[in-house]
C-alpha cells in the first residue's frame, strides 16, 4: 500500500472507484495527514454537526489507519463498531494484533453479515 503510493494525490489510488462515486447524501471528509482524521482533519466536526454518535468502521491497514481511527473515535466519545472481516493488515501478525486490540477498545466487533442485517432492520 505505501510502497505503491496508493493514496498519492493525483494517482489512481486517491480517486473514487467509479461505482462508489459520492452522491448528494455522501459527506467527503478532508484528507488526513497521518493515521487518523480526528487530529488533522474534520471527521469529528462532520459527525457532530450531523448528531452522529455511532461509527461503523472498516478499511485497509487494520493495524494503522483503522486502529488509529478506532482509538481516536473512542477517545472523542463515539461508539465504534469495527467490522472485523472488512479489515486487513500488511501481514497475519499485524492483522491479528489489530484484531486483538479491536476486542479491547471497540464498543463492539461485528461481521459484515451482522452489520448488514442490522442496517437493513434499522432502515425499516
Amino acid at each position: 500500500m505505501f510502497e505503491r503510493k496508493m493514496f498519492k494525490k493525483g494517482g489512481w489510488g486517491a480517486e473514487f472507484h467509479p461505482q462508489l462515486q459520492p452522491d448528494e447524501n455522501t459527506v467527503v471528509l478532508s484528507p488526513h495527514k497521518a493515521l487518523s482524521n480526528f487530529w488533522t482533519g474534520d471527521i469529528g466536526i462532520q459527525l457532530r454537526q450531523r448528531d452522529i454518535h455511532t461509527i461503523i468502521l472498516a478499511g485497509m491497514s487494520a493495524n494503522l489507519c483503522v486502529e488509529s481511527h478506532l482509538r481516536d473515535a473512542i477517545e472523542n466519545g463515539f461508539d465504534v463498531l469495527v467490522v472485523k472481516d472488512a479489515t486487513t493488515g500488511p501481514g497475519p501478525e499485524a492483522t491479528q494484533a489489530a484484531y486483538t486490540n479491536y476486542g479491547l477498545i471497540a464498543t463492539e466487533v461485528v461481521t459484515t453479515d451482522d452489520i448488514l442485517k442490522r442496517l437493513k432492520e434499522s432502515a425499516k
